[in-house]
């Protein structure tokens, strides 16, 4: 026995060799193509970075457009002297002309011995917008201040903005006086609609500063981002550009950085990989998707070869087999103009020679043979049917045809119920198992025109009872719910349990035609009618409710010409 395992076919052996061949050029193919996808990865994020470094310098470059006009106003010396002359209305006439000449700025803010004056949007906070208290600690030198929100003052009522800040200390270089306080407000959409151009679907840009506070941002959230804590090292060392791989709540992610020559600020663009990286993605998948039919091709190919060479030998093979088995009168046809026709000669030359030797044993043998297998055609029964319908299932499946594969699968469940003899019970899941497989085929004969509803409570499913007691009765409703083939409506039925005085009712209801008083009061008593319902089927089943249960359980049945027809098991609760 242990020999037999261990023997490898021919066919088997081909198989085997080809798939090797196949195989392992692709592993290594594949192999390859993860080192060629890393290079384009490299090259995607090589892009991503430049892109973010792109959008750094814009920030910076509209940053320092601020920085260069309040130099340009401590420079002008017309304007330092308007502040210590005290003319405070030219001194306004030439901020707003600084005003005017930049798109970008929301207004200009000072502080002096002119007092509070602005130019541009009028700020709630007036002169609590000066961050004087953060200028007296520097000596002139420009501050940018993260972003903070102003009410803006208009006339239908104040609207709230975030705004970056530039201060500084108004000085008369030539004398180093200083004359006051000066802030530039910049509109944090300014900004957000320079580096709006790198958003991706589903990414988000931010700018933060040392502490991991958002500045800006594209989803308008400024709080503190403690998911960066772990990664805050790594970019604020790296002054340069770069990225991080990072995972958060299952998803990998990919966080691009750049440096901002302000105040040390970071921008950073965080994207999932599967959307930077997408058309990597869809590159590998068409390689994969094509590689598995590749395969499948040539496996396909390597079948169908050796079955073609191996066939001759199988049939061989079982003609042998055949003959050892005791037909003498089978002759070994190979029928290939090669050396299997010698050996199938030969051996035909050997079974001749023995059937002479042995023609009154055979004879004899015959006889009994031939009753044996008449006696055997005539004991067809379900266990045969059972195993040639499996047989053709599959011959359905490997040819595509679903339908007729799933309604084999349903009549073989059927049958297999059927035929287990030892098991006269079964749960109450089990029997609806049964229902579902009867239902898939009875689908194909009305055209799925009709539906089925299971409503079958937890606590009832191993409920035990009398196997195959629901089927009749659903083939019932079917059959009366097609009577009237003018009827037009949707044949309904509802299969639900409940409990009733400490038993359980399992209900079988449809919408059908109903069933007449007369029919009705008899239904328990006629023999088959090979147009309608199996009375015998039924009354079959109320007996065995009964033989089980005792006389107080059985089939109760409740109908309504024109309504449909309800019919109640009633049985004890044994879960």
């Amino acid at each position: 026995m242990n020999r037999k395992r261990k023997k490898k076919s021919f066919r088997y052996q081909l198989m085997r060799a080809t798939s090797i061949f196949v195989i392992v050029p692709l592993i290594l193919f594949l192999i390859l193509f993860q080192g060629i996808k890393k290079i384009i990865v490299e090259r995607y994020s090589e892009s991503a970075k430049q892109s973010v470094q792109a959008t750094a310098d814009n920030i910076d470059y509209t940053l320092r457009d601020v920085e260069n006009m309040s130099n340009s106003i401590l420079m002008n010396h017309e304007l330092l002297q308007l502040i210590k002359e005290g003319k405070r209305q030219q001194f306004v006439s030439i901020l707003n002309s600084y005003f005017n000449s930049s798109f970008n700025i929301e207004g200009i803010y000072t502080i002096t011995s002119l007092e509070y004056n602005y130019v541009g949007a009028n700020l709630k906070a007036g002169i609590n917008s000066i961050p004087i208290e953060e200028l007296d600690r520097t000596s002139g030198e420009i501050v940018w201040f993260p972003t903070r929100e102003q009410e803006v003052q208009i006339l239908s009522g104040n609207v709230k903005k975030n705004y970056f800040i530039m201060g500084r200390k108004i000085i008369d270089v030539s004398s180093l006086d200083e004359l006051g306080y000066m802030s530039i407000m910049l509109d944090d959409s300014v900004v957000r609609e320079i580096y709006s151009n790198i958003k991706e679907e589903s990414s988000e840009v931010l700018i933060f500063d040392l502490d991991g506070k958002v500045i800006s941002s594209t989803n308008g959230d400024h709080k503190t981002i403690s998911r960066w804590n772990n990664y805050m090292k790594t970019i604020f060392d790296d002054t340069s550009t770069g990225y991080i791989d990072y995972k958060e709540d299952g998803k990998d992610y990919v966080a691009i950085y750049s440096s901002l020559n302000h105040n040390n600020w970071r921008i950073v663009k965080i994207i999932p990989q599967s959307i930077l990286y997408k058309e990597v993605n869809a590159i590998q998948l068409f390689t994969l998707v094509g590689s598995l039919l590749l395969l499948s091709f040539m496996l396909l190919l390597a079948f169908l070869y050796s079955k073609n060479i191996t066939q001759p030998i199988t049939r061989m093979i079982m003609q042998m087999k055949e003959i050892e088995g005791g037909n003498l009168k089978v002759k070994v046809d190979t029928n290939v103009n090669n050396e299997l026709d010698e050996l199938g000669t030969s051996f035909n030359h050997m079974v001749t020679k023995i059937e002479y030797l042995m023609e009154e044993v055979v004879s004899a043998e015959r006889n009994k043979n031939e009753l044996e297998l008449e006696v055997l055609h005539a004991q067809i029964n379900p266990h045969f049917l059972y195993n040639t319908l499996n047989t053709i299932r599959w011959m359905a499946k490997i040819k595509n045809e679903s339908s007729i594969s799933d309604a084999i699968v349903a009549l073989v469940r059927l049958l297999r119920v059927s035929i287990s003899l030892d098991k006269n019970k079964i749960t109450l899941k089990e029997e609806i198992d049964y229902i579902e497989n009867y239902i898939l085929i009875q689908r194909l004969r009305f055209n799925q025109s009709f539906e089925i509803n299971y409503n079958i409570k937890e606590e009832h499913k191993n409920l035990n009872l009398p196997k195959l007691i629901l089927q009749p009765i659903v083939e019932n409703s079917l059959i009366y719910g097609y009577e009237d083939e003018e009827n037009e409506a949707t044949l309904k039925i509802d299969i639900f349990t409940q409990d009733v005085d400490g038993d359980i009712e399992i209900i079988i209801e449809d919408n059908g035609p109903g069933i007449d008083d007369k029919t009705l009061e008899n239904i328990f008593k006629y023999e088959k009618n090979i147009n309608k319902f199996s009375k015998v089927g039924l009354n079959n089943v109320n007996q065995r409710i009964k033989m089980y249960f005792g006389d107080d359980y059985g089939i109760f049945i409740k109908s309504n010409i024109g309504k449909g027809t309800k019919v109640i098991i009633r049985i004890p609760n044994n879960t």
